[in-house]
């Protein structure tokens, strides 16, 4: 993998791809003005990772270029903070100094609005089984620019995990968090958000098993909720009690922990 710069960087942006690089044992190639076609033939490496201002992106021959973006994080939180509620908060029950596992990463932007929600006293926690994908996520949720100092710090709050989400949970002691939480890329998910169509050619597309449903209802102190397209069965499957109702396009269902077991 080469790790290289945009073609005008900022001290700020230089600075940024040398701890990545050092992080990969690597060093920071020149860009100067070569396009990304022209660097993989200097350095006959297909592999790209690009440092910007906006972050660092993968650069693959043959996939869409693939980077962090807080996606719908942002809208969501200052909708919260005019006084608004939201579905996937409401529908696990959030409250401040509430402990979060997002067993289902992916970009975070769930995990950001779980953090906001949560608050400085609170904790929350991304699983996530691809590399690739935990490393983008991990170093966007600490450098994406935005002028709301809300976002920032539910991104910086944001705790990364590299793992399988099943080997995770059955490490954890019982009732270590108050709400665990899937969010599985299967085929019936959404497929109109443009913002995660970049994490699909690198994400783990298994289902959710049963096993790790029933080491979240081990895990879990309040409850276990679980996000699917509205074409989804997984909520019936596993047991799951649909919030409100299912004819959104995204819905949620839950199990109670002490009740719904």
């Amino acid at each position: 993998m080469i790790v290289t710069t945009g073609l005008e960087p900022t001290p700020e942006t230089l600075q940024h791809a040398e701890e990545l690089a050092s992080r990969f044992g690597l060093c920071v190639q020149k860009r100067g003005d070569a396009s990304i076609a022209q660097m993989r033939k200097r350095y006959g490496d297909d592999e790209i990772l690009v440092v910007s201002a906006q972050g660092a992106r993968i650069e693959i021959p043959g996939k869409k270029p693939f980077f962090f973006h807080p996606n719908t994080a942002a809208f969501r939180i200052k909708r919260l903070m005019r006084g608004d509620t939201d579905t996937m908060l409401a529908a696990c029950q959030i409250q401040p100094g509430d402990e979060v596992l997002d067993a289902t990463l992916g970009l975070g932007a769930d995990a950001i609005v779980f953090a906001h929600a949560t608050g400085a006293d609170g904790r929350v926690v991304g699983i996530e089984s691809e590399p690739l994908i935990a490393f983008i996520v991990e170093d966007g949720l600490r450098h994406w620019p935005s002028d709301s100092a809300e976002l920032r710090e539910a991104m910086h709050r944001v705790e990364v995990r590299l793992g399988n989400h099943l080997e995770v949970l059955a490490g954890l002691p019982d009732r270590s968090f108050d709400v665990v939480y899937f969010d599985p890329m299967f085929e019936s998910t959404v497929t109109s958000s443009s913002g995660i169509a970049g994490v699909r050619e690198f994400a783990d597309q298994a289902t959710l098993r049963e096993d790790a449903v029933k080491e979240a209802l081990r895990v879990a102190r309040k409850r276990v909720v679980l996000k699917e397209g509205k074409a989804g069965r997984l909520y019936g499957q596993f047991g799951f009690t649909p919030f409100r109702t299912r004819t959104q396009q995204v819905v949620y269902s839950y199990i109670e922990i002490g009740g719904g077991e």
